[in-house]
């Protein structure tokens, strides 16, 4: 079981469609599991598809006085073009997550007070034969790098959101998408 003394704060920002908002409701979900208090709130523009999305999760025992952060421990950044957005976002000591498609050396992140991880999420999904679970790779990632919700856990949420009769297939994939983003933080950390 994870340990619970702490307050998770997480921001996830990337465009939409991309399963920005998905990713957030996975984990407040298995986090309502977990602890008394959680928090999901999503937000994008009008544009579902393309627009800017991002996402708040915040879990822990105490009392959430808020479900808007500006700042947060960890930020996830899917599309390089949001690492500027989210950069300030990162309180010092934090933990900041990144998709390598698209970057260029302007969009790499200038703090030197943050841990960053260039993870190549999209290419890993694009590899296993569907970007569609581009996000399930961060979210791997994500557990896999702070180790803030139980990986079995996670794994029966997304076999609960997207299993149903004829979608083993489907299922195999997402869960291996989700370990394979595990195994990249590992090696990220190395």
């Amino acid at each position: 079981m994870t340990q619970q003394n702490a307050t998770r704060e997480l921001l996830i920002a990337g465009v939409g469609g991309w399963g920005i908002v998905t990713m957030g409701d996975i984990l407040a979900r298995v986090a309502a599991r977990q602890y008394k208090h959680v928090v999901w709130f999503p937000s994008y523009a009008t544009a579902m598809r393309g627009g800017d999305s991002e996402c708040c999760v915040i879990f822990s025992d105490d009392e959430i006085p808020s479900p808007l952060i500006y700042l947060s421990r960890t930020v996830i950044v899917l599309g390089a073009r949001r690492i500027k957005d989210f950069e300030d976002r990162v309180y010092p000591a934090g933990l900041m997550l990144v998709d390598t498609t698209g970057l260029q050396d302007e969009h790499r992140v200038a703090r030197t007070d943050i841990k960053v991880q260039y993870l190549p999420v999209m290419e890993t999904a694009r590899r296993q034969g569907s970007i569609r679970n581009a996000n399930l790779v961060m979210l791997g990632a994500y557990i896999g790098a702070t180790e803030a919700l139980p990986a079995q856990l996670v794994a029966a949420e997304i076999e609960h959101r997207f299993g149903g009769d004829g979608r083993k297939d489907v299922v195999e994939a997402c869960q291996q998408a989700f370990r394979q983003g595990i195994t990249l933080a590992a090696d990220a950390g190395r």
